[in-house]
């Protein structure tokens, strides 16, 4: 039987264990998933002392993909921060060549009115790019996710992230928990902010229970197509 393509489109190291990591782990038995990290982690705009740091997280990155046993992810390195209009445009041509090489079925990425500049033109990004096209026929499912912190109160005016695909992580949230104890312990905060380790605990908790599950990750349904 063919194995299920998901590709998972962030903008950093992190995002994608934080947005849709119990997912990942869930599906990751039966699909090849690979993630692609769209953006540097440091802004040379903001004058920031360990721009090492940029360079730290993708060894990170590729540590959490051997950990889960998916596929080696790939990073566009753009700026973040200070990217331009000009820069959307880029990445959109980078990630829809990504997208031919690795003809996923299903992908996962940001909101679109996400808080976080990089993540907003990410998921724009990621709109151009899968635009109905012959080429990409075999594209059926994509999905955006939310972002603890990021996606708490949206951009757009009354506005909160509004999710209508719920995915029961029941039997992996741990090890999504675990993971990002494990490798980006760094991004965590201290309890009751919303990227503590307990109070992610209490959102998936919290999803869950929306649809009577005990644990979910849940996403907005961007394009289905059966």
């Amino acid at each position: 039987m063919k194995k299920t393509k998901i590709l998972v489109i962030v903008a950093h190291p992190d995002d994608e264990i934080l947005g849709c990591g119990g997912s990942i782990i869930k599906f990751s038995k039966n699909s090849i998933i690979k993630t692609v990290f769209t953006c540097k982690t440091h802004d040379t705009r903001n004058n920031i002392k360990n721009s090492d740091d940029n360079e730290k997280r993708q060894i990170i990155a590729k540590k959490v993909a051997k950990y889960l046993k998916i596929t080696k992810p790939t990073f566009l390195n753009y700026p973040g921060l200070k990217m331009s209009r000009n820069d959307t445009t880029k990445m959109a041509k980078s990630i829809y060549d990504e997208i031919l090489k690795f003809k996923p079925d299903i992908i996962f990425s940001h909101c679109i009115d996400d808080n976080h500049h990089d993540h907003r033109v990410t998921a724009e990004a990621v709109f151009i790019a899968t635009r109905p096209s012959s080429k990409t026929s075999y594209l059926k499912k994509i999905y955006s996710m939310e972002i603890p912190s990021a996606s708490d109160k949206l951009l757009s005016k009354k506005k909160s992230f509004n999710p209508n695909y719920f995915i029961d992580i029941k039997k992996t949230y741990k090890k999504k928990l675990e993971i990002l104890n494990k490798f980006y312990k760094k991004e965590l905060r201290s309890y009751p902010n919303s990227m503590s380790l307990k109070s992610i605990k209490n959102q998936i908790k919290y999803r869950g229970n929306l649809v009577n599950l005990e644990f979910a990750e849940t996403f907005e349904i961007i394009r289905i197509i059966d």
